[in-house]
């Protein structure tokens, strides 16, 4: 038969064990996890995808065909993952996509990191919108408009038409284009202390300390617009 003292010792230990379960279940449930999530939706070439996200990754390649294939994986805790949504919506020739669509208002921590694998239509115009996330395009012919804050953009493609165009936007992020030698058009390149370099010869029109305005390979209707702060240019073959 134990003697008060170890009863007591005894005590002692399991209260310390309830309050070590106690506390670690906060931490628990503060612990990152990880969701995918997945959607695929008829969308005929020619039409738009609007993507907004902050932080993660995109990926965007076109293919044939007339689906638009989304795979993701989120990372968050579990009332992020809960409170905040992927949400996709389709009105005629466009869809948008909103990766941080809050199904609560928090005060805190109001985003989710996404990777993003997107298939779309070869021919389908780009209106992405991501703060810290890279966008890496592949073989989507089309009018994009890319933005981030502090990711780099980086789009490859083997064709170009005349009707195809590009505009993007960085802060700190670098802007990488592989570009057909058959790519034409017009270009303007503004910077605060980012440098532009070109495999394609590139006639200047016009030039200062931070813009340049000027023809890729003789001009043509396409538009190149590539603004930065601290960001860098480059088109490559």
């Amino acid at each position: 038969m134990p003697s008060f003292g170890s009863t007591r010792r005894t005590l002692t230990t399991a209260a310390l064990l309830a309050t070590f379960v106690v506390l670690a279940l906060p931490a628990a449930a503060r612990a990152q996890q990880e969701e995918p999530f997945d959607r695929t939706l008829t969308m005929a070439p020619g039409g738009t995808l609007r993507l907004k996200t902050f932080s993660g990754r995109v990926r965007i390649r076109g293919t044939s065909g007339n689906q638009l294939i989304i795979h993701a994986v989120r990372r968050a805790t579990a009332d992020r993952l809960r409170d905040i949504q992927v949400a996709v919506t389709q009105q005629g020739d466009t869809i948008e996509v909103n990766a941080n669509h809050r199904l609560v208002e928090r005060r805190n921590e109001n985003v989710v990191e996404t990777d993003f694998d997107i298939q779309v239509p070869m021919d389908t115009r780009l209106d992405v919108n991501a703060f810290s996330a890279p966008i890496e395009i592949e073989e989507v012919r089309g009018a994009h408009r890319l933005k981030t804050f502090s990711a780099d953009i980086t789009l490859a493609s083997a064709a170009w038409r005349e009707s195809d165009g590009l505009e993007t936007e960085t802060f700190s992020g670098d802007v990488r284009l592989r570009l057909p030698d058959s790519a034409r058009g017009s270009i303007s390149f503004d910077s605060f202390s980012g440098r532009f370099d070109s495999d394609l010869p590139v006639t200047l029109q016009s030039s200062s300390r931070r813009t340049f305005r000027g023809e890729l390979n003789g001009g043509g209707n396409a538009m190149f617009r590539v603004k930065t702060f601290s960001g860098s240019a480059e088109i490559r073959r």
